[in-house]
C-alpha cells in the first residue's frame, strides 16, 4: 500500500468535512481525558501526531495544557485545523510532518500523542515502527506516548480474521495489502486504509522501538462514552509506553 494512497484518502472534502465536525462537535473523550491527564503534565510540552482537524489538541487545549505542537501528514488537514483554530482563538501550534521522519530535535517533548488509531493508518510494519522510533527519539527521557489502536484479537471479529488468514495462507490476499492485519476497504467517506494489529505485535513493535510498555487497555473499560463518541468511533485499545529514564519514577504534574 502506497503511503501516498492515504494522504490522498485524508485530503479528500468529505473526509476534511467529518474531522472539522469531530474537532467542533465531539472533542475529547472521556478515555482520552483520563488517559492524557493522568500521564501529560500541563505545563510541559506535547506532541500529537496525526491530529487530523485538531480535535484531540483543542481539547487539550480546553483543559489547560498549553503547549502542544500537532502535526499531520495531510496539508489539507492541517488547513482545516487552521480554520478551526482561528474560529476557537487557538494557540496550538499546527503543521505538516510525516510521522515516520519527523524535523523536531531530539528530546523536545515531554509527551506524544498518536490518537484515533493513526498509527495504524500507516503502510508497512516497518514504517509503523519507524514512526515509534521517531516518537522515542523526539520525547524526553521518562516520558509517556499514548497511542491506539483496533484489536485483531476482539473475539467479535474471529470469523472475520480466520477466513483472511486462509486467503493469506493460499496467496488469494487482495495485492494491496502488505501485512497481515491490512485492511483497505469502502467506507461512507471512501477507501480506507488502516491495519488491525494483535497483541502480540504490537509488543513486538515496542522492543523494537527502544519503549518500554506501561499498560493496554480496551477504551469500553476506561471509560462509558457519550453516545456522540460511541457513534463515531468504534472501541480501541489504549496503550502506555514509556521511554526509559534515570530519575525516580513518578507521574509529571
Amino acid at each position: 500500500m502506497d503511503s501516498g494512497v492515504v494522504k490522498e484518502y485524508f485530503s479528500t472534502p468529505c473526509v476534511l468535512d467529518h474531522y472539522e465536525r469531530a474537532a467542533l462537535d465531539v472533542g475529547l473523550w472521556i478515555s482520552e481525558k483520563v488517559a492524557f491527564t493522568r500521564y501529560f503534565g500541563r505545563r510541559h510540552p506535547l506532541l500529537e501526531l496525526g491530529t487530523g482537524a485538531g480535535r484531540i489538541a483543542f481539547g487539550l487545549e480546553e483543559l489547560g495544557y498549553s503547549d502542544i505542537r500537532a502535526v499531520d501528514l495531510s496539508e489539507a488537514m492541517i488547513a482545516r485545523a487552521a480554520i478551526v483554530a482561528a474560529q476557537k482563538g487557538s494557540r496550538v501550534g499546527f503543521g505538516v510532518a510525516d510521522a515516520c521522519a519527523l524535523a523536531f530535535a531530539d528530546q523536545s517533548f515531554d509527551g506524544a500523542i498518536f490518537g484515533f488509531n493513526g498509527m495504524m493508518q500507516i503502510p508497512g510494519r516497518e514504517r509503523r515502527r519507524s514512526a515509534m522510533r521517531e516518537v522515542f527519539r523526539v520525547l524526553r527521557p521518562g516520558s509517556f506516548f499514548i497511542f491506539t489502536t483496533h484489536d485483531q484479537d476482539n473475539p467479535h471479529h474471529r470469523n472475520f480474521w480466520a477466513e483472511q488468514r486462509r486467503l493469506w495462507d493460499c496467496g488469494a490476499q487482495d495485492p494491496l495489502l502488505d501485512d497481515f492485519g491490512d485492511r483497505y476497504e469502502d467506507t461512507p467517506l471512501g477507501m480506507l486504509f488502516i491495519h488491525i494489529p494483535t497483541r502480540e505485535e504490537i509488543h513486538e513493535d515496542i522492543d523494537a522501538s527502544g519503549f518500554v510498555y506501561v499498560s493496554d487497555t480496551p477504551r469500553s473499560l476506561l471509560a462509558n462514552e457519550t453516545f456522540v463518541v460511541r457513534d463515531f468511533s468504534d472501541d480501541c485499545r489504549f496503550w502506555i509506553l514509556r521511554k526509559p529514564k534515570a530519575v525516580p519514577d513518578q507521574v509529571l504534574d
